[in-house]
């Protein structure tokens, strides 16, 4: 089954809305009462309900600086650990996923069809912004469309473990990657940045 979801960031708190399925609320911090495993910074839960009584999985920082991604219980079995590109890295940023089993996901920013595309709606995109700076309306939001997925290395055909469209909906196609770890990826690549 596809799990399809979306980001929804506000001023109070955080989301991310499947489809067909409740909501999966973003709190900062571990939950209170969980203790962690030495070595590691809380940076945020994922959890089932709004106040966080229900965590789904704790996002910890770990001594290297990368983030894992932990069950919410006393055993605090180890989910995935998430490698986010630097701060200064400007084109086409890399993210990682690093299963336990050893399986590698990496995901780029641009895929070859998006930068197609974006080339192809450039010259639109130009007028747009010419007639937005004649006129004196903001334009805040204005990016690239470009899409991210995440594939094994070295398997530039291989079908995507998680996508990211340019409307930043998130796609898990099939059992291929836990959802707890794709909901951790959404919401680490843009807070931690």
């Amino acid at each position: 089954m596809t799990l399809t979801f979306t980001r929804h960031p506000d001023a109070k708190r955080y989301e991310l809305r499947p489809r067909d399925a409740a909501a999966v609320h973003v709190h900062h911090g571990a939950p209170n009462g969980h203790p962690l495993p030495d070595g590691c910074k809380p940076r945020f839960t994922l959890a089932a309900d709004p106040a966080g009584a229900e965590p789904l999985a704790v996002i910890v920082r770990q001594d290297g600086g990368h983030l894992a991604v932990l069950t919410p219980d006393q055993d605090h079995e180890h989910l995935a650990e998430l490698r986010l590109p630097p701060r200064k890295k400007r084109r086409r940023p890399t993210y990682e996923i690093h299963l336990p089993d050893g399986t590698v996901l990496r995901g780029r920013g641009g895929t070859v069809p998006s930068l197609l595309l974006w080339l192809v709606l450039l010259p639109f995109v130009l007028l747009y912004l010419v007639g937005m700076a004649l006129s004196d309306v903001p334009f805040d939001g204005i990016g690239s469309p470009l899409r991210t997925a995440w594939k094994r290395p070295g398997k530039p055909f291989s079908r995507a473990a998680l996508t990211e469209s340019a409307r930043g909906r998130f796609r898990v196609p099939g059992d291929g990657l836990d959802h707890r770890v794709a909901y951790a990826q959404a919401v680490a690549k843009y807070w931690e940045r």
